[in-house]
């Protein structure tokens, strides 16, 4: 059964590291830049290569709770 990426989700550290890297925002904290396209691109892109999650379920719950775009996910609700 497929199943939202929030917090609670076993695999959740591994999904905010991805999108906080290189094939995410690419944020580095020395230059306090990232590369946000203001929408779900590289999340969606990052859920789409792990098994059993389900997309859809997880959008809804990142714009529930403030995360209504890529950094905002990391910036809301968090690591």
């Amino acid at each position: 059964m497929k199943k939202a990426m929030t917090p609670r989700h076993p695999r959740w550290n591994e999904f905010t590291e991805r999108l906080e890297g290189v094939e995410g925002i690419n944020y580095q904290p020395d230059s306090k830049e990232w590369k946000c396209h203001h929408d779900h691109r590289f999340s969606t892109a990052i859920l789409e290569t792990m098994p059993d999650i389900d997309i859809p379920k997880s959008l809804k719950y990142f714009n529930k709770n403030n995360g209504h775009c890529d950094c905002e996910i990391l910036l809301n609700i968090g690591q």
